[in-house]
């Protein structure tokens, strides 16, 4: 920069402008002139200054000859202070008549001050030179007239307008000189330097910055300071100065360059003042740049041997026999410090230009090294004119983000979390992102690379194979003379004899310097390769482990400072892996460092930083395989038997090391960290070995010992053991790592290994049913809504463990657990709490659960089990628990009329208040036997079911047909030859009886004929003729009658018997209910126990009531599972705008081919419009629509994903508790829902003054508000299983296929043409209209759907994929919430305002990068979110890099986990069940027939339309 100019230094150092004439005479000669003239002077000075007289010194001549007495005076021996003080005093008044002439001064210095003030400066040099062998004292005295001087200088430059160049140079030449004169030679306590070094430099810099402003000095007094301050390195003070000067110009340069909205360096406002208001840019710009190599190669401070090398330490070396070595001297025992404030500036500047704040909460420029750094004497300026103490002027937090109006649309950025770390200390979540317009890591690198590349191995020593030739001249800047240099600098010659950590502080600033330069590599970033070796050179040394090389500052920085080294596109970066392992296994695999760390970062940040690492080579091994690592050492002419290093073989080492550290962790947010790492790499292994086809048999599924961890089965096992041990050991009482090991569990439950490991299956959920026992024994005062959270999510995770792996039933052992847990979440106690003891029945227990929810969720695993573990999917497929029969598709295959406007064919009853049951005693037309036939739709807390029941009384067979046994067999002819006859007398009583001798008793009733007389005899004679003539005329009738039966053909058929004709009409509702016991009058008792006013069990409900169809309608949109939605983005490079961003989905080519893989890993396509399921909206969800509704539009081809915009096609996953609908916004849905928005508004004005008209909150909202799952295929059976409607995945780029005609299904009944008419115009996208509310009450009408009440918060999941990672920081995500809208959105806030008032959302952004390697970068963003005390969900972490196998799935997975965790955590969520049962309660309160018994049977009796 200055090779063309000369240096001043030798005309300094030479100049005689100092001298006086009477340096010519005898000392004592000069010593009494100069003490009587001086002291004469002053007194007529001072007596002038105070009555305002002139001076006495009127001419020229005078003034000069004054001036040499002046000259001389200043350099007296400081015992003649009085005398020095009258000179100083002198000259201080002289020189302010450069500003403010005062009448004291001599007319001719007020005249033309100028060159009197040059030579005023000159002779002022005698006062700053030391005086050897003085006391204590004497030198503060010197020191307060220096200070005194210094003021002066100070203001003159400042105030004074009528400075000429001349003066200006000899004013800095001056201040070079001081500066020289007290500086170079070596320090020591308290001489003149020890007190005026800070003093003296900050004026320096200074005036210097002034005279930037005011008269730029010339290149040769710029050469001159740099070359004159290598004789000054030994001072901590010029280094503190340098760089307040340097964060002061770079503060104004980043300004410049990159504009107000660029994270600034916050400066204190004194040091602000530095430079001045009115200097223009390109001042600022030039002084820069000359200030930042000011002090040259600030490495050379790492070496006394280099800034010993001055003529004043060497003399100081030969006139002191007890110093050998200049390099030994005492002072230069503060290198260390010096170097590390040197290089700590540096990294600021650094920091600066990546746009990255300050973390410390304390400054450490201003603060002094633990034990290096010697005593400095505190500065003798007095109180009260002294500066306050900071040497350095950033401020702790130097950075901070201005956001601009334009760049508010961008991601908010939330306040960084609070971290309670001790003072001093730095934390990971401090740290803001790295500024979105900063410059290239080049740009960096060329301006502080050469000093942070040399500076990161300051007294290493290196390997021969990576030494350099000794250079003849070394380079002395990182720009300058670049041209002459070469960048590759001579590595031996600092420290050629061996590793010195004196100095490692310095070094690890220079290493987390660079290590951040390089983590901020943008996408497609090209950095020389000439850097990327040196740095890789510096992080080999740097990560060295081993006791004799080992740095523990130097580790601690670079793993620190390397979060993103691995998940950024540095070429040839894993190369660094193998060093990389070995030091996180250093860190993580203990408990406590066993290395010296920095004293800025505590060991769990450090553990946190290398969990961070350790994330980012989980998928290496599996990706790369076999590939080989390149070792850094050299190793051409050495022959080795060691086999190459594979990225395969770290395999194992990666993953003892995740395990070990999962094992040793503490910190809560380290261990979830930790989990989400141990979900990635087993699954990326079981699929791995699933795509190869890698199925390994295991030795003995017995004990966990003999299986091999190596494999997907063996890390199934121990994964599962693992977490579930620290989970009852550690875990259980933290909320959010408890939470994350049940995600954790629950992901590995869908993992599938081969051979499935039944063993450790059993003892997971063994398990989680201790997990469970354990939160609810606890005492009662530990009870809350977060130990509640737990047991909930635990219950939640038997039930997919039991889903997915449903032979766990059939153990017996393992049922007996999980129902005992069940009848304990439930009840509250268990039945048996030892085997021993007798069970205690539940009918004789209190239902005392731990809370409503606990009870809720034990119920939804009970029914689970009975329901749908081994029977999931069921056959109509994941995307509906339901079947999809409802009234309207039964009624079409019934054999009446459907359903006339005067009432329905249904009967509706409830039993026990939970179950709706509607029964249609028509029977379906595939019914051909004239069988009493029952069609029961129930609907319950759980779902819909639909069930046809005959009653038969002969089986089913396939031979012969029902009607066959139905039949009249007619009666079998007679055999009159069959067996014998024989004639018997009949007799009243035995035989037995006549052989009995009479007694008196038997002659107590006397004869009739001794009773009657003569007259009463003829009567009775009368009468038994009577008698003989009646039986004679009945024998001769028989005999007629028996000789008639005999001619007359067999059967007669006037007597024959014969069966009544079969009945073809039932009242099967009665007899439905009284075969299964519900028609008993105990069921139709209200219960004694009014206070509850619990309805009786059997309850009929008013069928004539139309509003009761549209509250079963509601009853059915609400689902059995919980719902959410994942809407997908496509970001190009640099593009910020929504109407961008939409746009590239609609062609393939504008996307990249991993996208549209990633889209199919995340679900299976289906059409909305055929699919039962939800779809991502609520107007197309749980529904299918008829044929005759559905326009047949082939779908679009060619599209890089905008065909699932919801419109025609989503992406679909479900399981038996969640259902995920994938969307991708397109730019017609922006249209439609920015369209139906302002629609939606214009309306809202009204809706506080419409009347409503419908009879239910639901008859005049959406049509889908009415709209329940939809039938069967027409062309099917009721009874037969449907087909799945599930497409297939060659769907989205083809036409509809002929099979698609059996998922066409209709959709269920609406209550009105209104309805109808309005879901013919409405789209699918467009949002909810306002509901209706019942007239009778007159409630206001509400927007959305009712039955949509306490589903939870209303949670965004945004998956982006960028092209540019970069481009994270200005995605529009205000802009596109518009296109996220599901129709549930809560909007109760806007009742009482005519205005919607937008609902607070949580939104949660998971960025997805692809890296050039093929893995693929996580960045997962809260925006807008509300203050929580759970942390984000696994098993994707933020920073995390992920294999393509796994992206889908781990994508899926987290948000359906950020949605349950929100659920766990709003008390305004109720589950879908639950709410279902709120449903059935109030649609029994509102329709129930209050019959008496009587009433009931009669009505019971009483045909209904057919």
């Amino acid at each position: 920069m200055y090779a063309d100019w000369a240096s001043l230094h030798d005309e300094i150092q030479c100049d005689r402008g100092n001298q006086s004439v009477l340096h010519k005479f005898p000392a004592a000669v000069g010593r009494e002139v100069a003490c009587s003239v001086v002291k004469c002077i002053a007194h007529n000075l001072s007596s002038a200054a105070t009555n305002d007289e002139p001076s006495s010194l009127e001419d020229e001549r005078d003034v000069k000859w004054t001036m040499e007495v002046l000259c001389f005076g200043l350099g007296l021996p400081l015992t003649e202070h009085e005398t020095i003080n009258d000179c100083v005093k002198v000259y201080v008044e002289w020189l302010m008549s450069l500003t403010q002439p005062k009448p004291c001064v001599p007319k001719p210095v007020v005249k033309d001050p100028n060159p009197f003030a040059q030579v005023i400066l000159h002779h002022l040099l005698n006062l700053f030179k030391p005086r050897p062998d003085c006391g204590v004292d004497l030198v503060k005295r010197q020191a307060l007239l220096c200070h005194r001087v210094l003021r002066a200088i100070e203001a003159v430059a400042k105030e004074s307008s009528i400075l000429t160049r001349d003066t200006w140079e000899t004013l800095l030449k001056f201040l070079l000189a001081a500066n020289d004169s007290l500086l170079s030679p070596p320090t020591e306590k308290d001489d003149i330097s020890d007190h005026l070094c800070e003093r003296v430099l900050s004026v320096l810099f200074g005036i210097w910055l002034t005279s930037c402003n005011k008269c730029f000095p010339s290149p040769s007094l710029w050469k001159t300071f740099r070359n004159m301050c290598i004789y000054w390195r030994h001072h901590e003070a010029l280094v503190v100065q340098w760089h307040k000067v340097n964060h002061v110009l770079t503060a104004h340069m980043i300004r410049t360059m990159y504009g107000p909205n660029y994270p600034q360096l916050v400066i204190l406002e004194d040091d602000a003042q530095m430079v001045p208001a009115e200097m223009n840019s390109e001042s600022i710009t030039q002084a820069w740049f000359r200030f930042l190599h000011i002090v040259q190669n600030p490495v050379d401070l790492s070496c006394p041997a280099v800034v010993s090398n001055t003529p004043r330490f060497l003399q100081h070396a030969l006139t002191n026999e007890a110093l050998l070595d200049p390099s030994q001297h005492e002072c230069l025992l503060k290198l260390p410090t010096i170097f590390f404030k040197a290089m700590r500036g540096v990294s600021i500047m650094v920091n600066a230009f990546l746009g990255l704040p300050q973390d410390l909460k304390d400054n450490l420029m201003s603060s002094a090294a633990p034990s290096t750094r010697a005593a400095v004497a505190t500065p003798s300026t007095p109180p009260g004119q002294r500066k306050s103490a900071k040497p350095m002027s950033v401020l702790t937090s130097s950075l901070t983000s201005k956001v601009s109006s334009r760049s508010s649309q961008a991601l908010k950025v939330a306040a960084p979390a609070q971290v309670n770390l001790p003072v001093g200390k730095i934390s990971l979540e401090t740290r803001l992102p790295f500024a979105p317009t900063r410059p290239q890591c080049n740009s960096i690198l060329h301006l502080f690379g050469a000093w942070l590349f040399d500076a990161a191995l300051a007294g290493v020593k290196l390997h021969p194979s990576h030494a350099a030739p000794v250079s003849k001249e070394r380079r002395t800047s990182s720009f300058i003379e670049s041209k002459q240099q070469s960048l590759s600098m001579d590595l031996h010659a600092y420290h050629p004899l061996g590793s010195d950590n004196t100095y490692e502080r310095g070094r690890a600033e220079a290493c987390g310097a660079l290590c951040r330069i390089f983590c901020a590599h943008k996408t497609k970033e090209e950095i020389l390769p000439v850097y990327y070796s040196r740095f890789y050179l510096i992080m080999y040394y740097g990560l060295q482990t081993e006791e004799p090389e080992i740095s523990g500052e130097v580790l601690t920085s670079i793993l620190f400072n390397s979060c993103d080294l691995l998940r950024t596109d540095l070429a040839g970066v894993q190369i660094l892996t193998p060093y990389i392992l070995k030091a996180l296994e250093l860190v993580l695999s203990r408990t406590s460092a066993e290395f010296k760390m920095s004293e800025q970062i505590s060991y769990i940040e450090l553990r946190k930083a290398c969990v961070h690492l350790l994330l980012s080579i989980l998928c290496l091994p599996l990706h790369f395989k076999d590939l080989e690592i390149q070792d850094i050492l050299s190793t051409t002419n050495v022959v080795t038997k060691e086999q190459p290093r594979t990225f395969l073989s770290l395999k194992n080492r990666i993953i003892d090391l995740l395990r070990i550290a999962l094992t040793n962790e503490t910190d809560p947010t380290n261990t979830q960290m930790l989990l989400g790492g141990l979900m990635l790499v087993v699954q990326d292994l079981a699929t791995c070995e699933e795509t190869e086809s890698m199925t390994v048999q295991p030795g003995q599924d017995t004990s966990d010992s003999d299986v091999n961890p190596d494999t997907a089965h063996g890390l199934f096992g121990h994964a599962t053991s693992l977490v579930c041990n620290r989970l009852m050991a550690s875990w259980k009482t933290d909320l959010n790592t408890a939470l994350a090991a049940m995600e954790l569990l629950a992901g590995l439950a869908k993992v599938t290994v081969t051979p499935p490991n039944i063993l450790m299956c059993k003892r997971t959920v063994k398990w989680i049913c201790d997990f469970i026992v354990f939160q609810c024994s606890r005492p009662a005062p530990n009870h809350s809504r977060d130990l509640h959270t737990l047991i909930v999510a635990a219950f939640k995770c038997v039930q997919l463990w039991l889903v997915d792996h449903s032979s766990l039933l059939y153990d017996k052992e393992c049922l007996h657990y999980v129902l005992e847990v069940v009848e304990l979440g439930i009840s509250g106690t268990k039945s048996q709490n030892r085997a021993s003891d007798p069970p205690r029945y539940k009918g004789t227990k209190d239902l005392m659960p731990a809370s409503m929810r606990v009870k809720d969720a034990a119920e939804a695993v009970l029914t689970c089990i009975i329901d749908q573990v081994g029977a999931f999917p069921p056959p109509c497929g994941p995307e509906s628990l339901f079947s999809l029969l409802d009234e309207r598709s039964l009624l079409k295959y019934a054999k009446g009329s459907s359903l006339p406007e005067q009432g329905s064919p249904f009967r509706y009853f409830v039993i026990d208040n939970s179950i709706i049951v509607g029964l249609l005693e028509q029977p379906l037309g595939n019914v051909e036997d004239p069988l009493p036939t029952v069609t029961a739709l129930i609907r319950g807390a759980f779902g819909r079911h639909a069930w046809t029941m005959q009653l038969r009384h002969s089986p089913r067979t396939s031979k012969i047909s029902s009607r066959a046994h139905l039949a009249d067999p007619g009666r079998p002819m007679p055999v009159e030859d069959a067996g014998t006859h024989h004639n018997v007398n009949h007799r009243y009583f035995p035989e037995c009886v006549d052989k009995i001798n009479k007694t008196n008793a038997d002659n107590s009733i006397p004869p009739l004929e001794s009773l009657t007389n003569e007259k009463e005899k003829e009567e009775l004679d009368k009468m038994k003729v009577f008698i003989e003539s009646a039986a004679s005329f009945e024998d001769d009738v028989s005999l007629k009658a028996s000789m008639a039966r005999q001619t007359k053909p067999y059967p007669d058929p006037q007597t024959e018997c014969k069966p009544p004709e079969i009945c073809h009409e039932y009242q099967t509702a009665r007899l439905f209910l009284s075969h299964y016991g519900f028609l008993s009058l105990e069921s139709l008792k209200e219960p004694s126990n009014r206070v509850c006013s619990v309805p009786p069990a059997l309850v009929m409900l008013d069928s004539t009531n139309t509003a009761l169809f549209s509250d079963l309608e509601s009853l059915d949109f609400i689902p059995s599972r919980d719902n959410d939605t994942l809407h997908v983005f496509y970001v190009k490079q640099n593009q910020k705008t929504a109407h961008d961003i939409l746009s590239n989905v609609t062609s393939y080519n504008c996307v990249q081919p991993q996208f549209l893989e990633f889209l199919h890993s995340l679900g299976w396509p289906v059409d909305v419009r055929r699919h039962a399921g939800w779809t991502g909206h609520v107007s197309s969800s749980w529904k299918i629509s008829e044929p005759d509704e559905c326009e047949e539009e082939d779908y679009m081809t060619g599209t890089g994903g905008s065909l699932y915009d919801g419109k025609q096609q989503a992406l679909y996953w479900a399981d038996v508790s969640s259902e995920l609908a994938i969307v991708v916004p397109s730019p017609e849905t922006y249209r439609l829902r920015t369209t139906s928005s302002s629609t939606l508004e214009s309306g809202h004005s009204t809706l506080n003054t419409s009347s409503s008209t419908g009879s239910s909150p639901h008859s005049s909202g959406l049509p889908s508000s009415g709209i329940n799952i939809s039938a069967s295929s027409p062309n099917a059976s009721p009874q037969a299983p449907h087909p799945s409607p599930r497409l297939s995945s060659s769907l989205p780029y083809g036409s509809s296929t002929a099979g698609d005609a059996n998922l066409l299904k209709p959709k269920s009944l609406p209550l009105d043409g209104e309805r109808l008419s309005r879901m013919e115009r409405e789209s699918p996208g467009s949002p909810p209209e306002s509901g209706g509310s019942n007239s009778s009450t007159g409630r206001p009408r509400r927007l959305g759907r009712q039955p949509a009440a306490m589903m939870g918060p209303d949670t965004k999941i945004l998956v982006v994929w960028l092209e540019r990672f970069q481009d994270k920081d200005s995605f529009p995500t205000a802009d596109l919430l518009s296109v996220t809208s599901t129709g549930q959105e809560t909007a109760g806030t806007a009742i009482s305002s005519s205005v919607p008032k937008a609902a607070e959302k949580d939104v949660y952004i998971i960025f997805i990068h692809a890296l050039q390697n093929g893995l693929f970068r996580v960045h997962i963003h809260e925006y807008e979110k509300t203050q929580t005390k759970m942390t984000v969900a696994i098993p994707l972490v933020d920073g995390m890099v992920v294999s393509r196998r796994t992206l889908g799935t781990l994508v899926r997975q987290t948000a359906i986990n950020i949605c349950r965790r929100r659920r766990l955590e709003s008390e305004a969520y109720q589950p879908p069940h639950v709410r279902r049962k709120l449903k059935i309660q109030d649609i029994v309160n509102k329709y129930k027939c209050s019959f008496s018994a009587a009433e009931f049977y009669t009505a019971l009796f009483q045909d209904v339309p057919r």
